[in-house]
């Protein structure tokens, strides 16, 4: 008989508890849908304590919830210790993954960020904000060194990016790295049509039009020095006709990235094209500036 009471007991303690739960998550429910996010929070908050004081743990929506009202009310220590629970807890919300992503973009924590953005991307493909998620995950692929990753994510960013300066400069970036020369061209002419002064897009081609002429003149001197023909010196003088229009090309962009930014480098570069054209005071003049 005692056993009975004590079971009627319990099983009366559940329901009233189970109603006082559903009560408070209602109340939680209501009062966020009406942007009273510090009443929703204290709900769920109490339905949570409640839980964990007895050794259990709350529904995992909960947790999400109460992570949410703290992302609007911007309390970001709070939301990522509900949403990284509800997440541990299998949860799964494009809103709560877009959320970790901007807590660990504020905090810094790159790895951590590109995690929460790739499920993001991999379980939501279609989510409200899939094509901003998708932008910052290629800026953080850049940013991390992923360049292939950067490389296969581009084609779904692509339309987004088709006039975005920096966009495109960060994928100049990606192919630079990648020694993709034809296509760091490409995308280096196209930056340029957009913004005539991108220091990237500028050093990518005066950096490519000095090495082409630098190594054709090299080799061509040499194989002279070796070989004094006259048949020799005929290709030497047919090699001019490329040599010189690719220093004036990389003089002209250096000269506008020394105006942009005084940099030695510039100035060093510069030095040496006007070396090459045995034009030596203004050789000098750019030395004096690249130390």
């Amino acid at each position: 008989m005692r056993l009975k009471q004590l079971l009627f007991g319990i099983v009366i303690t559940l329901i009233i508890t189970s109603c006082a739960t559903s009560k408070l998550a209602e109340e939680g429910n209501a009062a966020y849908q009406s942007g009273d996010y510090v009443a929703a929070l204290n709900a769920w908050e109490e339905i949570i304590s409640d839980k964990e004081s007895r050794g259990q743990q709350a529904d995992t929506s909960i947790y999400y919830k109460a992570g949410m009202a703290a992302m609007e009310l911007g309390n970001t220590p709070k939301a990522r210790t509900y949403l990284v629970k509800a997440k541990d807890m299998q949860y799964e919300s494009p809103d709560m993954y877009a959320s970790l992503a901007h807590i660990y973009k504020g905090i810094d924590n790159l790895s951590l960020e590109i995690e929460a953005l790739e499920n993001y991307h991999k379980k939501f493909p279609n989510g409200d904000v899939v094509d901003t998620i998708n932008v910052r995950l290629f800026e953080t692929y850049v940013e991390s060194e992923n360049w292939q990753k950067a490389v296969d994510l581009w084609p779904q960013i692509e339309d987004a990016a088709a006039s975005d300066v920096d966009l495109i400069t960060e994928y100049l970036i990606v192919h630079e790295n990648l020694e993709n020369d034809s296509k760091s061209d490409e995308l280096a002419q196209r930056i340029i049509e957009l913004d005539a002064d991108n220091v990237i897009a500028l050093e990518w081609l005066a950096k490519k039009y000095y090495w082409k002429a630098e190594k054709l003149y090299v080799s061509q001197m040499k194989a002279y020095k070796n070989n004094r023909t006259n048949r020799q010196y005929k290709k030497l003088l047919k090699a001019w006709d490329k040599i010189w229009p690719d220093f004036r090309k990389a003089r002209a962009y250096y000269l506008k990235l020394y105006k942009l930014d005084p940099k030695p480098k510039y100035a060093k570069y510069l030095a040496g094209i006007y070396i090459r054209m045995d034009k030596k005071q203004k050789a000098a003049y750019w030395k004096r500036r690249a130390n």
